[in-house]
């Protein structure tokens, strides 16, 4: 994949940015503020609809404007489209493009692929399971387009599910019944749920478990088969003769997951989900689930985000975004776009190393933000452009 020319309006604090980017690397510094990150943002935004901040469709759009439009020339193999994204305010929504119309998720990302390696990644295997399971999320999405659809089918399901256990919650009443001869608050008072809403607790169940089973078939396949490649890299940066490993940790109390077919899943979810539904309608949501699993990074078979000193977790960390890199290429036979959020200032002159022999090995397309662009050991095929207060400069570009 490759960039030939990117667009921005009104686009968080980016106002009109006309850029064409060079088709290796790209070094974009400044101050902090001045939104080198957006422009990052904006490409992600693009090649795969979403942010990759968690903020609401709104904030995307310029304080005081009421649309924001991200548009660009991709050029995949011997095929150049134009994609677009507009982000509208009233009624907050996003349209995306191609080639001047709409089209199906199929089509939009054909020959789409990038990767982003920001400092948040950097606290991937102490941070929290949601985050890990984003960064999975994202990697397979990368590998299989469709698999965007079966995350939100899932998450559609779930939100219904969830639904109706908050208005059985509701339902309940929790009314508080006093004591007798206290005159004061006593224990509280339930009533029974209806027999439709039992039902359609039921048929929700069912459908997440048919969901939620797809979702695990794609995450434990895609970390079985990066996992040897992980385990090499991290060898390779950090010469410590400790192993790196990848498991994937369902929150389901049945051991059978990392084996288990996919109508086996299929049951052993249900069969949770039924377990849990009386806990499930005290508590008003779906414990149980493919949104509650996790992916747990190890060293030398412990927990790395019990064991894992700095230095290590760095390692990991650059070792899976380093084979997320050479998996996407030897899957598509075409090298991603790779999005760096000043990580070489996070990183030791070691592990910078390493990445910049990397980059310069791998025939990407590469976005570097940066502070200052002597940060950046790649000397050759490179532009570098200056971001201030929501514009670019450069030689090439008037302020």
């Amino acid at each position: 994949m490759l960039v030939r020319s990117l667009h921005t309006s009104d686009f968080r604090n980016l106002h009109e940015v006309a850029y064409k980017p060079h088709p290796r690397v790209n070094v974009i510094f400044g101050d902090n503020g001045q939104g080198k990150t957006n422009l990052l943002e904006s490409i992600f935004l693009l090649a795969t609809q979403r942010s990759f901040r968690r903020s609401r469709l709104d904030d995307l759009v310029r304080f005081g404007c009421e649309k924001a439009e991200v548009v660009a020339s991709i050029c995949h193999g011997e095929v150049e489209r134009r994609l677009a994204v507009q982000i509208l305010t009233k009624p907050s929504r996003k349209v995306a493009l191609c080639d001047g119309k709409s089209a199906r998720n199929s089509d939009y990302f054909q020959g789409v692929h990038v990767v982003l390696f920001a400092p948040e990644d950097l606290l991937l295997p102490k941070g929290s399971p949601e985050e890990r399971r984003r960064f999975l999320d994202r990697a397979i999405w990368n590998t299989c387009p469709g698999y965007l659809d079966e995350v939100r089918t899932y998450e559609q399901v779930l939100k219904s599910r969830n639904a109706v256990l908050k208005s059985m919650l509701a339902a309940s009443g929790l009314r508080r019944r006093p004591s007798p001869g206290l005159g004061v608050e006593g224990e509280l008072a339930t009533e029974p749920s209806s027999d439709d809403s039992e039902s359609l607790l039921s048929v929700y169940s069912e459908q997440l478990a048919m969901a939620g089973a797809r979702l695990i078939d794609r995450r434990r396949y895609y970390l079985r088969t990066i996992a040897p490649q992980v385990e090499a890299t991290f060898d390779r940066i950090s010469r410590s003769g400790l192993r790196a490993s990848l498991e994937y940790r369902p929150k389901v109390s049945s051991r059978d997951v990392e084996v288990a077919s996919h109508s086996e899943l299929q049951s052993i979810l249900f069969d949770q989900l039924e377990r849990d539904r009386k806990r499930d309608r005290i508590r008003g949501f779906t414990h149980s689930g493919p949104h509650g699993d996790d992916m747990v990074i190890g060293l030398d078979g412990r927990d790395a985000s019990l064991h894992a000193s700095q230095g290590q977790v760095r390692a990991l960390v650059l070792a899976l975004k380093i084979t997320e890199i050479q998996h996407l290429f030897c899957l598509h036979g075409d090298p991603p776009v790779l999005l760096l959020d000043d990580v070489s200032s996070e990183l030791d002159a070691q592990r910078n190393g390493y990445l910049f022999d990397f980059l310069r090995a791998m025939p990407s397309q590469v976005f570097i933000t940066t502070t200052s662009p002597e940060h950046v050991k790649l000397d050759h095929d490179r532009l570098d452009v200056r971001m201030d207060r929501g514009g670019l400069c450069s030689d090439e570009l008037a302020c």
